[in-house]
């Protein structure tokens, strides 16, 4: 008679710890089917970084300037590397004529940036750029042939700078940076958004990386 009421109770507390734990419902086991299946990010691309600057401006003329950038986070120190290109578009209209002028200007750089203090980080590149002549720092005025300022030519320039970052975690999000042209006064290309225009190789940039 124990042994019958002993297998009794046992079968009781069982069901009991059964019916607390619950049955799986069709859901639970999409759930779980999906967190089984889920392919992991490879590594190379967690790595990967995308952004660029961008500027709009319509003073005295519209001015635009794209530079997309893709680069590669090479460490755990935060030093990136990767290449771009600039497009710069600009247009002036003359209400007073039925003429209106437009250049067009753009080429190919590469960059490394390093991260140098919480969202601080250094910035370096060397850019190409195919552009007016007269757009160089190394442009000379030729009196008897005014046409040649406006022949399109390749030019090159060294730039460093520094920048922090808005967002992120120091590493990525929008930013902004001041770049210097080591080539002034002798070479490089003069940029629309120089500070004080000519007069000065500084350059401010607005941008995101991700």
């Amino acid at each position: 008679m124990r042994k019958i009421i002993l297998a009794s109770a046992l079968i009781i507390s069982s069901l009991s710890i059964f019916a607390q734990e619950g049955i799986p419902t069709s859901s639970d086991k999409d759930s779980q089917t999906k967190v089984f299946f889920e392919k992991p990010k490879p590594e190379w691309k967690e790595k990967l970084r995308y952004g660029g600057t961008f500027w709009l401006g319509f003073f005295g003329a519209f001015y635009i300037d794209a530079s997309p950038i893709v680069g590669y986070e090479l460490n755990d120190k935060g030093t990136i590397a990767g290449i771009g290109a600039n497009f710069i578009f600009q247009g002036t209209f003359n209400r007073n004529s039925s003429t209106n002028t437009n250049n067009t200007i753009f080429g190919p750089k590469v960059f490394v940036r390093q991260q140098v203090f919480k969202r601080f980080f250094a910035h370096a590149e060397y850019e190409f750029i195919r552009a007016d002549a007269y757009q160089f720092y190394s442009y000379i005025d030729n009196p008897t042939n005014p046409s040649a300022a406006f022949k399109k030519v390749w030019g090159s320039s060294p730039l460093i700078g520094a920048g922090f970052y808005q967002g992120g975690d120091g590493r990525r999000g929008s930013f902004i940076s001041l770049m210097y042209n080591l080539g002034y006064p002798n070479r490089g290309f003069i940029s629309p958004q120089s500070l004080l225009g000519s007069e000065t190789p500084i350059t401010l940039r607005y941008g995101f990386l991700f």
